[in-house]
Protein backbone atom coordinates (compact mmCIF):
# COMPACT_ATOMS: atom_id res chain seq x y z
CA UNK A 1 0.00 0.00 0.00
CA UNK A 2 1.35 3.75 -0.82
CA UNK A 3 1.37 6.47 1.51
CA UNK A 4 -1.00 8.21 0.13
CA UNK A 5 -3.29 4.95 0.16
CA UNK A 6 -2.75 4.74 3.63
CA UNK A 7 -3.75 8.59 4.53
CA UNK A 8 -6.65 7.72 2.05
CA UNK A 9 -7.80 4.80 4.38
CA UNK A 10 -6.63 6.69 7.74
CA UNK A 11 -8.87 9.82 6.63
CA UNK A 12 -11.81 7.20 6.00
CA UNK A 13 -11.75 5.56 9.09
CA UNK A 14 -11.56 8.57 10.89
CA UNK A 15 -14.56 10.27 9.04
CA UNK A 16 -16.34 6.69 10.31
CA UNK A 17 -15.67 7.59 13.99
CA UNK A 18 -18.14 9.80 14.07
CA UNK A 19 -20.94 8.53 12.39
CA UNK A 20 -20.99 5.46 14.30
CA UNK A 21 -20.73 7.40 17.55
CA UNK A 22 -24.07 9.12 15.96
CA UNK A 23 -25.63 5.85 15.27
CA UNK A 24 -25.19 4.56 18.76
CA UNK A 25 -26.50 7.77 20.38
CA UNK A 26 -29.57 7.36 18.27
CA UNK A 27 -30.04 3.42 19.34
CA UNK A 28 -29.39 4.69 23.08
CA UNK A 29 -32.62 7.37 22.69
CA UNK A 30 -34.28 4.99 20.65
CA UNK A 31 -34.13 2.63 23.93
CA UNK A 32 -34.97 4.95 26.13
CA UNK A 33 -37.79 5.58 24.10
CA UNK A 34 -39.14 1.93 24.48
CA UNK A 35 -37.85 1.85 27.34
CA UNK A 36 -40.17 5.11 29.35
CA UNK A 37 -43.10 3.50 27.82
CA UNK A 38 -42.96 0.06 29.71
CA UNK A 39 -41.26 -2.50 27.78
CA UNK A 40 -39.32 -4.59 30.11
CA UNK A 41 -36.50 -5.59 26.96
CA UNK A 42 -35.71 -2.02 26.45
CA UNK A 43 -35.84 -1.57 30.41
CA UNK A 44 -33.58 -4.52 31.28
CA UNK A 45 -31.05 -3.59 27.89
CA UNK A 46 -30.91 0.72 29.62
CA UNK A 47 -30.05 -0.28 32.94
CA UNK A 48 -27.52 -2.87 31.84
CA UNK A 49 -26.31 0.20 29.66
CA UNK A 50 -26.10 2.38 32.33
CA UNK A 51 -24.26 -0.09 34.59
CA UNK A 52 -21.46 -0.74 32.16
CA UNK A 53 -21.14 2.54 30.52
CA UNK A 54 -22.11 1.23 27.24
CA UNK A 55 -23.20 3.87 24.79
CA UNK A 56 -23.75 6.25 27.61
CA UNK A 57 -22.62 8.11 30.42
CA UNK A 58 -22.40 5.42 33.52
CA UNK A 59 -24.59 5.69 35.89
CA UNK A 60 -25.07 2.40 38.06
CA UNK A 61 -27.76 4.22 40.15
CA UNK A 62 -30.01 4.97 37.30
CA UNK A 63 -29.07 1.34 35.77
CA UNK A 64 -30.36 -0.55 38.98
CA UNK A 65 -33.85 1.89 38.83
CA UNK A 66 -34.57 0.51 35.41
CA UNK A 67 -33.13 -2.86 35.91
CA UNK A 68 -35.73 -2.79 38.92
CA UNK A 69 -38.82 -1.43 36.36
CA UNK A 70 -38.09 -4.54 34.15
CA UNK A 71 -37.36 -6.93 37.29
CA UNK A 72 -41.02 -6.04 38.53
CA UNK A 73 -42.63 -7.00 35.04
CA UNK A 74 -41.12 -10.66 35.59
CA UNK A 75 -37.94 -9.57 33.18
CA UNK A 76 -36.10 -13.16 34.50
CA UNK A 77 -32.14 -11.60 33.43
CA UNK A 78 -33.27 -8.09 34.79
CA UNK A 79 -34.93 -10.30 38.36
CA UNK A 80 -31.79 -12.58 38.40
CA UNK A 81 -29.28 -9.49 38.20
CA UNK A 82 -30.68 -7.62 40.45
CA UNK A 83 -30.26 -10.42 42.78
CA UNK A 84 -26.35 -9.78 41.79
CA UNK A 85 -26.90 -5.91 42.48
CA UNK A 86 -28.07 -6.21 46.00
CA UNK A 87 -25.72 -9.62 46.84
CA UNK A 88 -22.62 -7.01 45.69
CA UNK A 89 -23.88 -3.37 46.48
CA UNK A 90 -23.63 -2.21 42.94
CA UNK A 91 -26.36 0.38 42.65
CA UNK A 92 -28.11 -0.02 45.41
CA UNK A 93 -27.16 -0.93 49.13
CA UNK A 94 -25.48 -3.88 50.07
CA UNK A 95 -28.63 -6.54 51.40
CA UNK A 96 -28.44 -10.06 51.44
CA UNK A 97 -32.43 -10.57 52.29
CA UNK A 98 -33.23 -8.47 48.96
CA UNK A 99 -30.58 -10.28 47.06
CA UNK A 100 -32.20 -13.48 48.62
CA UNK A 101 -36.02 -12.25 47.46
CA UNK A 102 -35.27 -11.10 43.57
CA UNK A 103 -32.91 -14.71 43.49
CA UNK A 104 -36.08 -16.34 44.16
CA UNK A 105 -38.41 -14.46 42.25
CA UNK A 106 -36.32 -15.32 39.28
CA UNK A 107 -35.92 -18.76 40.37
CA UNK A 108 -39.71 -19.83 40.82
CA UNK A 109 -40.03 -18.25 37.44
CA UNK A 110 -37.82 -21.14 35.67
CA UNK A 111 -34.30 -19.58 35.54
CA UNK A 112 -31.89 -21.96 36.35
CA UNK A 113 -29.19 -19.93 36.93
CA UNK A 114 -31.04 -17.72 39.79
CA UNK A 115 -32.34 -21.67 41.25
CA UNK A 116 -28.97 -22.27 42.08
CA UNK A 117 -27.85 -18.89 43.63
CA UNK A 118 -31.11 -19.73 45.94
CA UNK A 119 -29.69 -22.77 46.43
CA UNK A 120 -26.03 -21.48 47.57
CA UNK A 121 -27.91 -18.92 50.05
CA UNK A 122 -29.54 -21.40 51.94
CA UNK A 123 -26.06 -23.14 51.59
CA UNK A 124 -24.41 -20.29 53.08
CA UNK A 125 -26.97 -18.82 54.98
CA UNK A 126 -26.94 -15.56 53.16
CA UNK A 127 -30.06 -13.55 53.29
CA UNK A 128 -31.83 -16.58 54.42
CA UNK A 129 -31.69 -19.41 57.20
CA UNK A 130 -29.09 -22.18 56.51
CA UNK A 131 -31.13 -24.95 55.27
CA UNK A 132 -29.05 -27.74 53.35
CA UNK A 133 -32.08 -29.83 52.55
CA UNK A 134 -33.60 -26.63 50.59
CA UNK A 135 -30.33 -25.64 48.86
CA UNK A 136 -30.45 -29.71 47.62
CA UNK A 137 -34.15 -29.00 46.53
CA UNK A 138 -33.19 -26.05 44.26
CA UNK A 139 -30.36 -27.54 42.88
CA UNK A 140 -32.63 -30.13 41.93
CA UNK A 141 -34.82 -27.47 39.96
CA UNK A 142 -31.83 -25.80 38.24
CA UNK A 143 -30.30 -29.43 37.24
CA UNK A 144 -33.07 -30.64 36.28
CA UNK A 145 -32.72 -28.17 33.06
CA UNK A 146 -28.78 -28.96 32.37
CA UNK A 147 -27.15 -26.60 34.63
CA UNK A 148 -23.77 -27.75 34.81
CA UNK A 149 -22.88 -25.88 38.25
CA UNK A 150 -26.10 -27.08 39.91
CA UNK A 151 -25.80 -30.59 38.67
CA UNK A 152 -22.05 -30.31 40.11
CA UNK A 153 -22.83 -29.13 43.54
CA UNK A 154 -25.89 -31.32 43.77
CA UNK A 155 -23.55 -33.96 43.03
CA UNK A 156 -21.17 -32.94 45.53
CA UNK A 157 -24.14 -33.08 48.14
CA UNK A 158 -24.80 -36.55 47.01
CA UNK A 159 -21.22 -37.75 47.67
CA UNK A 160 -21.26 -36.56 51.14
CA UNK A 161 -24.84 -37.09 52.24
CA UNK A 162 -25.60 -33.19 53.06
CA UNK A 163 -28.90 -32.07 52.76
CA UNK A 164 -29.70 -35.61 50.94
CA UNK A 165 -29.70 -38.72 52.09
CA UNK A 166 -25.76 -40.17 50.48
CA UNK A 167 -25.83 -41.36 47.44
CA UNK A 168 -22.18 -41.67 45.72
CA UNK A 169 -24.10 -43.53 42.53
CA UNK A 170 -26.31 -40.46 41.94
CA UNK A 171 -23.30 -38.46 42.34
CA UNK A 172 -21.28 -39.91 39.98
CA UNK A 173 -24.47 -39.54 37.45
CA UNK A 174 -25.02 -35.92 38.72
CA UNK A 175 -20.84 -35.32 37.54
CA UNK A 176 -21.11 -36.95 34.70
CA UNK A 177 -24.02 -35.32 32.92
CA UNK A 178 -22.10 -31.35 34.02
CA UNK A 179 -18.85 -32.97 32.99
CA UNK A 180 -20.20 -33.60 29.92
CA UNK A 181 -21.37 -30.11 29.04
CA UNK A 182 -17.16 -29.26 29.44
CA UNK A 183 -17.67 -28.18 32.95
CA UNK A 184 -14.12 -28.44 34.62
CA UNK A 185 -15.03 -29.19 38.17
CA UNK A 186 -17.61 -32.35 37.82
CA UNK A 187 -14.83 -33.97 35.18
CA UNK A 188 -11.96 -33.71 37.94
CA UNK A 189 -14.90 -34.57 40.58
CA UNK A 190 -15.77 -37.77 38.27
CA UNK A 191 -11.90 -38.46 37.32
CA UNK A 192 -11.39 -38.50 41.30
CA UNK A 193 -14.05 -41.14 42.00
CA UNK A 194 -13.09 -43.22 39.35
CA UNK A 195 -9.78 -43.10 40.89
CA UNK A 196 -10.77 -44.47 44.38
CA UNK A 197 -14.26 -46.29 42.98
CA UNK A 198 -16.67 -43.88 44.75
CA UNK A 199 -19.87 -44.61 43.55
CA UNK A 200 -18.24 -46.22 40.46
CA UNK A 201 -16.13 -49.35 39.75
CA UNK A 202 -12.49 -48.28 39.66
CA UNK A 203 -11.44 -47.08 36.78
CA UNK A 204 -7.92 -45.94 36.09
CA UNK A 205 -8.14 -45.34 32.37
CA UNK A 206 -11.68 -43.47 32.77
CA UNK A 207 -10.33 -41.89 35.83
CA UNK A 208 -6.99 -40.79 33.42
CA UNK A 209 -8.88 -39.79 30.29
CA UNK A 210 -11.60 -37.49 32.54
CA UNK A 211 -8.61 -36.24 34.46
CA UNK A 212 -7.01 -35.05 31.30
CA UNK A 213 -10.23 -33.85 29.31
CA UNK A 214 -10.48 -31.57 31.95
CA UNK A 215 -6.56 -30.25 32.06
CA UNK A 216 -6.66 -28.95 28.58
CA UNK A 217 -8.76 -25.85 30.21
CA UNK A 218 -6.65 -23.02 32.13
CA UNK A 219 -7.35 -24.20 35.54
CA UNK A 220 -4.21 -25.24 37.53
CA UNK A 221 -6.09 -27.56 39.41
CA UNK A 222 -6.94 -29.69 36.40
CA UNK A 223 -3.06 -29.71 35.27
CA UNK A 224 -2.26 -30.33 38.96
CA UNK A 225 -4.56 -33.18 39.20
CA UNK A 226 -3.25 -34.87 36.08
CA UNK A 227 0.39 -34.42 36.73
CA UNK A 228 -0.18 -36.52 40.57
CA UNK A 229 -2.13 -38.84 38.44
CA UNK A 230 0.89 -39.57 36.12
CA UNK A 231 3.10 -39.23 38.76
CA UNK A 232 1.50 -41.75 41.27
CA UNK A 233 -1.13 -43.88 39.43
CA UNK A 234 -1.24 -47.65 40.96
CA UNK A 235 -1.52 -48.88 37.13
CA UNK A 236 1.83 -48.70 35.93
CA UNK A 237 0.84 -48.73 32.27
CA UNK A 238 -0.97 -45.16 32.91
CA UNK A 239 2.56 -43.65 34.52
CA UNK A 240 4.25 -41.23 32.75
CA UNK A 241 6.88 -39.15 34.31
CA UNK A 242 7.88 -36.67 31.80
CA UNK A 243 4.21 -35.58 31.04
CA UNK A 244 3.73 -35.52 34.85
CA UNK A 245 6.09 -32.97 35.51
CA UNK A 246 5.27 -30.78 32.22
CA UNK A 247 1.42 -30.29 33.76
CA UNK A 248 2.57 -29.84 37.15
CA UNK A 249 5.33 -27.07 36.17
CA UNK A 250 1.95 -25.88 34.20
CA UNK A 251 -0.40 -26.05 37.15
CA UNK A 252 2.48 -23.18 38.97
CA UNK A 253 2.66 -21.19 35.99
CA UNK A 254 -0.78 -20.72 35.77
CA UNK A 255 -0.94 -19.53 38.98
CA UNK A 256 2.00 -16.99 39.26
CA UNK A 257 0.56 -15.44 35.92
CA UNK A 258 -2.54 -15.08 38.13
CA UNK A 259 -0.80 -13.89 40.75
CA UNK A 260 -1.84 -16.28 43.26
CA UNK A 261 0.39 -17.34 45.80
CA UNK A 262 2.28 -20.51 45.35
CA UNK A 263 0.28 -23.71 47.38
CA UNK A 264 1.77 -26.74 49.13
CA UNK A 265 -0.64 -29.58 47.69
CA UNK A 266 0.99 -28.48 44.18
CA UNK A 267 4.59 -28.53 45.05
CA UNK A 268 4.12 -32.00 46.33
CA UNK A 269 3.20 -33.16 43.05
CA UNK A 270 6.02 -31.37 40.87
CA UNK A 271 8.07 -33.96 43.69
CA UNK A 272 6.01 -36.72 42.73
CA UNK A 273 6.41 -35.91 39.04
CA UNK A 274 10.09 -35.16 39.42
CA UNK A 275 10.67 -38.51 41.60
CA UNK A 276 8.55 -40.43 38.66
CA UNK A 277 10.75 -39.01 35.73
CA UNK A 278 13.46 -39.83 38.13
CA UNK A 279 14.75 -36.62 38.95
CA UNK A 280 15.18 -37.27 42.65
CA UNK A 281 17.50 -34.44 43.58
CA UNK A 282 14.98 -32.18 42.20
CA UNK A 283 12.31 -33.51 43.82
CA UNK A 284 13.96 -33.47 47.27
CA UNK A 285 14.11 -29.75 47.03
CA UNK A 286 10.69 -29.12 45.86
CA UNK A 287 9.12 -31.56 49.08
CA UNK A 288 11.00 -29.69 51.31
CA UNK A 289 9.30 -26.25 50.09
CA UNK A 290 6.11 -28.01 50.09
CA UNK A 291 6.83 -28.20 53.35
CA UNK A 292 7.92 -25.30 54.51
CA UNK A 293 4.42 -23.93 52.98
CA UNK A 294 2.73 -26.44 54.73
CA UNK A 295 4.15 -25.14 57.86
CA UNK A 296 3.36 -21.51 57.21
CA UNK A 297 -0.34 -22.08 56.10
CA UNK A 298 -2.88 -20.76 58.68
CA UNK A 299 -6.11 -21.48 57.18
CA UNK A 300 -5.96 -25.38 58.08
CA UNK A 301 -6.16 -27.02 61.42
CA UNK A 302 -3.07 -27.86 63.20
CA UNK A 303 -5.20 -31.68 63.24
CA UNK A 304 -4.43 -31.40 59.56
CA UNK A 305 -1.32 -29.90 59.58
CA UNK A 306 0.30 -32.99 61.30
CA UNK A 307 -1.30 -35.10 59.09
CA UNK A 308 -0.62 -33.87 55.82
CA UNK A 309 3.09 -33.53 57.53
CA UNK A 310 3.74 -37.14 58.31
CA UNK A 311 2.43 -37.97 54.76
CA UNK A 312 4.85 -35.32 52.99
CA UNK A 313 7.88 -36.26 55.10
CA UNK A 314 6.90 -39.76 54.23
CA UNK A 315 7.72 -38.92 50.46
CA UNK A 316 10.80 -37.10 51.36
CA UNK A 317 12.16 -40.28 52.57
CA UNK A 318 11.22 -41.99 49.78
CA UNK A 319 12.68 -39.89 46.79
CA UNK A 320 16.61 -39.70 49.75
CA UNK A 321 15.79 -43.73 48.53
CA UNK A 322 15.42 -42.56 45.26
CA UNK A 323 12.00 -44.32 45.04
CA UNK A 324 8.93 -42.29 43.79
CA UNK A 325 5.77 -42.85 45.72
CA UNK A 326 3.02 -44.82 44.28
CA UNK A 327 -0.82 -44.76 45.34
CA UNK A 328 -2.17 -47.34 47.00
CA UNK A 329 -4.80 -49.66 44.86
CA UNK A 330 -8.06 -48.07 45.65
CA UNK A 331 -10.83 -49.91 47.47
CA UNK A 332 -14.41 -50.02 45.66
CA UNK A 333 -16.92 -49.66 47.53
CA UNK A 334 -19.55 -52.64 47.17
CA UNK A 335 -22.53 -52.65 45.07
CA UNK A 336 -20.84 -49.75 43.16
CA UNK A 337 -22.23 -49.96 39.52
CA UNK A 338 -20.51 -49.03 36.08
CA UNK A 339 -22.03 -45.48 34.10
CA UNK A 340 -22.89 -46.91 30.57
CA UNK A 341 -23.38 -43.26 29.53
CA UNK A 342 -19.93 -42.68 30.02
CA UNK A 343 -18.36 -42.61 26.85
CA UNK A 344 -14.77 -40.85 27.80
CA UNK A 345 -12.74 -43.75 26.61
CA UNK A 346 -14.54 -43.69 22.79
CA UNK A 347 -14.06 -39.95 22.74
CA UNK A 348 -10.61 -39.75 23.59
CA UNK A 349 -9.43 -43.26 21.10
CA UNK A 350 -8.39 -45.64 24.40
CA UNK A 351 -8.41 -49.07 24.43
CA UNK A 352 -11.78 -49.66 25.07
CA UNK A 353 -13.54 -47.32 23.60
CA UNK A 354 -14.38 -46.48 19.46
CA UNK A 355 -11.74 -44.98 17.87
CA UNK A 356 -14.06 -41.92 17.06
CA UNK A 357 -17.04 -40.22 18.35
CA UNK A 358 -20.74 -40.19 17.14
CA UNK A 359 -20.02 -37.35 15.30
CA UNK A 360 -17.00 -39.36 13.44
CA UNK A 361 -14.31 -37.04 14.86
CA UNK A 362 -11.80 -38.02 17.58
CA UNK A 363 -12.11 -35.39 20.74
CA UNK A 364 -9.21 -36.42 21.82
CA UNK A 365 -5.77 -34.37 21.60
CA UNK A 366 -3.33 -37.05 22.67
CA UNK A 367 -3.97 -39.73 25.53
CA UNK A 368 -2.37 -40.19 29.33
CA UNK A 369 -0.76 -43.44 28.18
Amino acid sequence: MTRIHRLLTLILLLAAVPAARAQEERLVEELRGWAEKGDSDAQFELGLRLLTGEGLKKDEKLGAEWLEKAARQKHLRAQFLMGSLFEDGIGVKRDDTQAFEWYRRAGENGFAAAQHAVAMAYDLGRGVAQDATAAAAWLEKAAAQNHAPSQTALAAKFERGVGVDKNPSKAALYYLRAAQQDFVPAMSRLANLYYTGTGVPVDYRRAGAWYQRAARSEDPWAANNIAWFLATCPDESLQNGELAVQFATRALRIMDEAGEEQRYEMLDTKAAALARNGEFLEALLWQKKSLSLLQEDREISEEERKSLREEFEKRLDLYKKQTPYLEPEAKPEANSAPLPQDSILREEGLPGGDSKTKSGKNRGKGTVV
